[in-house]
């Protein structure tokens, strides 16, 4: 079994590397996208997707027949044709640079793969079987989407707006860690949920750190 490191990959402006034109490729295509990728597609025929993505100048199709000198170049390389023999040998001329590909045929046939995620603004949250069934974390994905509600958005809001008053007021790292642990307790998501939750302004925020500094 493949023990994949999860992480999170920063994709704006990087260029990237999408090979097929159908369903499972206009998928990637708009997460790409969707990420600020440089994109470029290579395929022969491309789907709504991928059409509804070029006029937007979102990404550059190429419309032909995809080889894997084509991969070369390119830190991140998508193998989502129909052709299973193309994809892997994309695969291994990728691996063989030293780059990243998933392959959307045989997914150990690459070195990365892609969890099926739920997004509540800045929350991202990940579910992955390496491989094993993706169909069972895609549900998974169902029950989380059920249990976290968009008061998670808010909440991770008011988090990523404390963090910067926290970093600007505070120097020393352990009281900051502590006052972020407080922030993250459930009163704060409890008052969004009730709608109570009034937005804090910036000197707000300042006399909060001020006194709760202070405290052990």
């Amino acid at each position: 079994m493949t023990d994949y490191m999860p992480i999170m990959l920063d994709v704006r402006g990087m260029d990237v590397l999408l090979i097929g034109g159908g369903k499972i490729a206009g998928r990637k295509a708009r997460q790409l996208a969707a990420g600020g990728a440089a994109l470029t597609v290579i395929s022969p025929e491309a789907g709504a997707d991928i059409l509804e993505l070029e006029a937007a100048g979102k990404l550059r199709w190429i419309g032909r027949e995809a080889s894997e000198q084509d991969a070369a170049g390119y830190r991140l390389v998508y193998a989502a044709s129909g052709d299973e023999a193309l994809n892997e040998r994309l695969a291994e001329a990728t691996r063989g640079a030293g780059a990243l590909v998933n392959v959307s045929s045989r997914a150990e046939a690459g070195n990365f793969i892609h969890p099926a995620v739920l997004r509540r603004g800045r929350l991202v949250v990940a579910a992955s079987t390496s491989g094993a069934g993706p169909s069972a974390a895609s549900a998974l994905i169902r029950e989380l989407d059920e249990r976290f509600g968009d008061e998670y958005e808010t909440f991770v809001e008011f988090l990523f707006f404390m963090r910067k008053q926290v970093r600007q007021k505070v120097e020393e790292p352990e009281i900051r860690h502590r006052l972020m642990r407080k922030l993250s307790e459930r009163a704060i998501l409890d008052q969004i949920r009730k709608q109570t939750f009034v937005p804090w302004s910036e000197a707000e925020a300042d006399a909060w750190i001020a006194k709760e500094r202070e405290e052990k």
